[in-house]
């Protein structure tokens, strides 16, 4: 009904321009009567047809297009959230003491007076909520290209140099109670308040506790519950930190506790444990027996609207890592930022490590070999300013100190001084 409601106003439209145009009105006593009726009939009739035409391109174009993809790629595309981002970075090392041209310590931005390549990072994800009633299932696949693939490599497996498949696991909940979590596959770690995202991160660079007391990922099996509003726990385990392949022949086990005070406060409290080694110093067996724990705890904290904190507290040890007796270490971490607008924000962090006998520095990172009981204490100050000029980019330069109690630590030096810059595009 409405389509020859349409012709008939179209057709009315197009008869009134005629008639504006000069074609003469009909009267019964005109010679030409015929011959200008049918003429008219002509241009009334291919008018139709043309209205008619115009209609049919929209869906003809839809139903070939769904002819052409796969039902199966319609339902995939139509439940799959694709998100990530893309990130470049230069860094200024201040002292100009770095003749290999990499900063000692640290993670992402290791390459001095010169512009990187970061990440570019494809997250695709199909993602379920707790249920109490009923069963449901997603998925989560993580990819990253870049130069800093290479150091969030898990042992055993990896896409090449600068490839790497940080998460992919199921995700499947199960309707007890107010819905548990099942969620199989390789994850990030449950551990510290910084992640691989830089993005996501209040300060541009990664701090000491992100690099020398943490693992990155972990592929295992983990159980999530949320008790109530307030309270919710995590329960892992897996082959070891960053392996695939287990190095030994004994699983490693993780669990979080996080309880929110209140609407501007929250606390949540870690342990872990299992043997990390793949082989005993000096030689022989036994890795199975030499255990890495230990505990953290993360605090956050909001002040104002504008005034924001996190609070990171680590201890842990590990046997027969340096020498024949039990190493430890422990590190603490405090983050501010401030929110001038949504478009301007400062963030500053201060962070300390404690590794004496060496088992998370010696060796790592450009670090020298530390003898054991002469391994560094570590301090760095960092001040980052966060932009967002326009939606999606972030553009953030910083500053950042570094120091070790230790003299030859950063490269022949105490202190280690760098200017940084990172841009990135997030979709």
């Amino acid at each position: 009904m409405r389509t020859k409601q349409c012709k008939a106003v179209w057709i009315g439209i197009a008869a009134a321009v005629l008639i504006m145009r000069g074609v003469p009105v009909v009267h019964a006593d005109d010679a030409d009567y015929k011959t200008l009726y049918e003429e008219q009939k002509k241009r009334n009739d291919d008018l139709e047809k043309r209205v008619s035409s115009l209609e049919g391109i929209s869906t003809q174009n839809l139903a070939v297009a769904k002819a052409d993809i796969p039902q199966k790629s319609l339902d995939f595309l139509g439940q799959t959230e694709i998100s990530g981002f893309v990130s470049a970075s230069y860094l200024y090392d201040v002292e100009n003491t770095h003749g290999t041209r990499t900063v000692d310590g640290r993670t992402f931005d290791t390459h001095a007076n010169q512009f990187s390549l970061n990440k570019f990072k494809l997250a695709l994800e199909k993602p379920i909520d707790y249920n109490p009633t009923n069963w449901a299932a997603g998925y989560r696949a993580d990819l990253v290209f870049g130069q800093d693939a290479a150091v969030i490599h898990s042992s055993g497996f990896n896409l090449g140099t600068d490839g790497d498949l940080e998460q992919a696991f199921v995700d499947i909940n199960i309707p007890i109670g107010n819905g548990l979590k099942v969620i199989v596959g390789k994850t990030v770690t449950l551990m510290g308040v910084e992640v691989i995202e830089e993005v996501a991160n209040p300060n541009w660079s990664e701090g000491n506790q992100f690099l020398f007391v943490e693992n990155f990922t972990q592929t295992g099996v983990q159980l999530a519950y949320k008790w109530n509003d307030k309270l919710d726990t995590e329960f892992v385990v897996f082959n070891g930190w960053d392996q695939l392949p287990d190095n030994n022949s004994a699983l490693s086990f993780m669990g979080r506790l996080g309880y929110a005070i209140d609407s501007n406060t929250t606390v949540a409290v870690l342990g872990y444990g299992g043997p990390e080694q793949t082989t005993v110093l000096g030689g022989g067996g036994g890795t199975t027996g030499n255990w890495r724990d230990g505990v953290e705890l993360v605090a956050t904290h909001k002040f104002t609207d504008k005034l924001n904190s996190n609070i990171q507290l680590d201890y842990g040890r590990e046997q027969k890592v340096v020498d024949l007796g039990t190493s430890e270490w422990a590190a603490a971490g405090l983050w501010l930022t401030y929110d001038f607008t949504d478009k301007i924000e400062l963030a500053f962090r201060q962070d300390y490590l404690r590794d004496k006998d060496g088992a998370r520095t010696s060796g790592v990172a450009g670090f020298p070999v530390f003898a054991p009981g002469g391994g560094p204490e570590l301090y760095s100050s960092t001040l980052t300013l966060n932009l967002k000029p326009i939606d999606n980019v972030q553009i953030r330069p910083e500053i950042r100190w570094d120091h070790s109690d230790e003299p030859g630590t950063f490269n022949g030096n105490r202190d280690q001084f760098t200017l940084g810059m990172g841009v990135a595009y997030l979709f």
